[in-house]
């Protein structure tokens, strides 16, 4: 596809790349202690795998909890030499995010045509809220993000049997990193398909043969591994969560996401497309390039909402560049045109810098009334709480003795110790409960004691010691302390509270023969 790139890359181009890397850099400086307790899974899993155990949480028990192999891989890697594992994942997480703003910046001069729409397009990306919230996480997704973006780059390169290649090898590799990119690679193939008329031609070929190569292996692996190729986190997070009336929620939480950052881009894109002044991609387009841009915003959606997945920002921003990459791309044409006098063109570059302001306030006033307060709160109250205790059991506690708890990560990581899961993500038998109870009902019930007696329990609740309150099994249990985050996140902004006991079974066998 005939673009920017033929051209020399002009001064101002250099000057909005620069800018847009500082601007990142300037703007996650004040998120370099965040940390989520997710984090912790994908370093446990990375642990395990470094110290020789192999791919699980827990010593023993192989179970598909990790949703990127790809990620634990890297950081086992780096562990195994002995990198700190956290300052690792967040060094990985600061390159793969400074990288997106490369990889956005070289997609949009192979699509588009106009140096000035290149440079600013760049610039608002740079300043994504939410790409900022998850840069230094130590979570996968800044490099699903670039694993994302470089596939496009390469699409958009060529149409020969090396690009198709390439494209295909890094969906591969960003379907190992999150598990949403296995949609990526089954639109590709389809569409690789339709281009080559309906018929598995050599440029198919070398498209779908390295994924199916990468994937397919890792597949095969976990299904001998683990006994499934498909990871318990498809369970886990959507037990309990069906109806039409959840869907349609669940839907309208994702709007939510996606506006609260780009939804000036996206009306700029539907405005433009209304217009009709021109196509979104000029001249004549293969089917997967053409398409798959639409069938990946259009499809991730819908899939998470017909799961009932709970979805996060971070669940949705592998889409997000590719959103502003497609609203930049249809500006560009709308705006400017093919043949552009030069005063048409002075106007379109004031529209484009309009936009780009309008973009980056957009996002800068998310990053400073959401995304700083709440990474800065929870990072806090985390390592007051889960962090904390888990070193706590780690000195106190008996080497064999085990945790049930419904978040895994800090305490799992700092103990040591063997957890038993109450969201179903490490302990597959609990998502038969979850399916049939409440989680509040499984801890006050002690429901899990059908197959795990494990010698602590963690209740997560609105206040301090609420399980002893309501539980039918309150005097088994010793209350050791408690601890609180001031919110989950910017979803559930209230404050929880994490009560720690010690569980008394002998008291619990008796009481529950009595009734």
């Amino acid at each position: 596809m005939s673009g920017a790139e033929a051209a020399p890359v002009t001064r101002f181009e250099r000057a909005c790349l620069a800018l847009a890397l500082a601007l990142a850099l300037v703007l996650l400086w004040p998120l370099r202690h965040y940390i989520t307790d997710d984090t912790f899974i994908h370093l446990q899993y990375a642990r395990r795998l470094a110290e020789g155990h192999g791919l699980v949480f827990n010593v023993g028990e192989r179970v598909y909890g990790c949703t990127s192999p790809l990620w634990v891989a890297l950081l086992a890697a780096g562990m195994t030499i002995g990198i700190p594992g956290l300052a690792l994942a967040r060094a990985l997480g600061l390159a793969a995010a400074l990288g997106s703003v490369l990889l956005f910046f070289r997609l949009t001069r192979l699509t588009l045509r106009t140096p000035e729409f290149c440079g600013l397009a760049t610039l608002a990306w740079a300043g994504h809220a939410w790409m900022l919230r998850w840069a230094l996480s130590g979570m996968e997704t800044p490099l699903a993000v670039a694993l994302t973006l470089a596939g496009f780059v390469s699409l958009s390169s060529g149409r020969e049997v090396a690009s198709n290649a390439l494209t295909g090898t890094l969906w591969g590799l960003a379907a190992l990193t999150r598990p949403e990119a296995t949609f990526l690679l089954a639109l590709w193939g389809v569409l690789l398909l339709a281009d080559c008329g309906g018929k598995p031609a050599p440029r198919w070929i070398s498209g779908v043969a390295p994924p199916l190569v990468i994937y397919g292996g890792w597949l095969l692996f976990a299904k001998a591994y683990y006994g499934t190729p498909w990871p318990q986190t498809l369970a886990a997070k959507t037990a309990g969560a069906t109806g039409l009336a959840y869907q349609i929620t669940n839907l309208w939480r994702q709007l939510k996401i996606v506006g609260a950052t780009d939804g000036l881009l996206a009306m700029v894109l539907v405005a433009a497309l209304l217009g009709g002044r021109k196509r979104v991609a000029g001249g004549k387009e293969r089917l997967a390039l053409s398409l798959l841009p639409w069938g990946w915003l259009a499809g991730v959606p819908v899939l998470y909402a017909a799961r009932g997945v709970p979805v996060l920002s971070r669940y949705l921003l592998p889409l997000l560049p590719v959103l502003g990459w497609l609203a930049w791309r249809t500006a560009e044409r709308a705006w400017v045109g093919t043949n552009p006098d030069p005063a048409r063109r002075r106007r379109a570059t004031g529209f484009a810098g309009l936009l780009a302001a309008f973009v980056l306030a957009q996002n800068l006033v998310v990053y400073g009334t959401e995304v700083v307060p709440h990474v800065r709160s929870f990072s806090a109250g985390l390592e007051r709480s889960l962090v904390l205790w888990g070193r706590w059991f780690g000195a106190h506690a008996p080497r064999d003795a085990a945790i049930a708890t419904p978040d895994i990560g800090a305490l799992g990581y700092y103990s040591g110790l063997r957890i038993v899961d109450l969201a179903g993500l490490v302990t597959p038998d609990m998502v038969p409960l979850l399916e049939r109870e409440s989680p509040e009902d499984v801890v006050s019930r002690l429901s899990f004691a059908s197959f795990a007696r494990p010698e602590f329990v963690v209740d997560r609740a609105p206040s301090a010691n609420d399980l002893a309150r309501r539980s039918p099994y309150a005097r088994c249990l010793t209350p050791l302390g408690h601890a609180s985050v001031p919110n989950l996140g910017i979803a559930r902004p209230g404050e929880a509270v994490y009560t720690f006991y010690r569980v008394e079974w002998d008291c619990y066998d008796a009481m529950h023969a009595g009734r």
